[in-house]
């Protein structure tokens, strides 16, 4: 799925979100006042990039395509499917890892962690592989869920929480997961995920 700039700002606001939520950052605004601000470009200009470089893959794709269209008639496929098929052998032959799937989130998560390592004013208070793993999951939660959804489940989550239970620790992450599903179940039954409103009347018996 390919995010839209409005799609990629939530993404950036979400990875933020969860960052600070989870204990493992900390910001000194001593050493820099707009350090929550450096944080979060730091995220979007990771997101921007990544979806730059696959812009520029479809785009190749699409030329070669082109310059070949009489060998594209002939293997009676479509365009589009000719096009999908070209661009990932060129992210294959390039090293670039396209999907929705947990790989690309992992790779999004250890680039934004090495660019926001490097803003003055953030302090780690976790193992370097425990805040990847925060990130990527927001990335491949996001990717995969509507954030209205993924909202509703956190605040459930929230709620349920035994007292001293941190946000985005493992047991609240397998709560999460646990929760998610239910919720998922008890929309599917209602017809579907529905606007903010009824979304927070169908899940407010969980």
């Amino acid at each position: 799925m390919r995010l839209s700039t409005e799609q990629l700002e939530r993404l950036s606001e979400r990875v933020f979100k969860v960052l600070k939520s989870s204990g493992h950052v900390g910001f000194d605004y001593s050493a820099d006042e707009r350090v929550e601000e450096r944080v979060l470009d730091g995220v979007m200009s990771v997101l921007e990039d990544d979806t730059k470089t696959e812009d520029r893959l479809s785009r190749e794709a699409e030329r070669l395509v082109q310059q070949q269209q009489h060998i594209a008639k002939a293997s009676g496929k479509s365009l589009e499917d000719l096009v999908t098929e070209v661009k990932e052998r060129l992210a294959k032959a390039k090293r670039v890892t396209l999907g929705d799937g947990p790989d690309r989130s992992d790779l999004l998560a250890e680039k934004v962690f090495r660019t926001i390592w490097k803003v003055d004013g953030i302090d780690f208070f976790a193992e370097d592989q425990k805040v990847i793993n925060c990130i990527a999951r927001a990335i491949h939660r996001f990717r995969h869920d509507d954030d209205r959804l993924i909202d509703a489940v956190e605040k459930i989550v929230s709620r349920r929480a035994v007292e001293g239970t941190e946000a985005y620790s493992p047991s609240w992450c397998i709560a999460y997961d646990k929760t998610f599903t239910e919720v998922k179940v008890k929309l599917a039954a209602a017809g579907g995920l529905k606007p903010e409103s009824k979304l927070a009347s169908e899940t407010s018996g969980l």
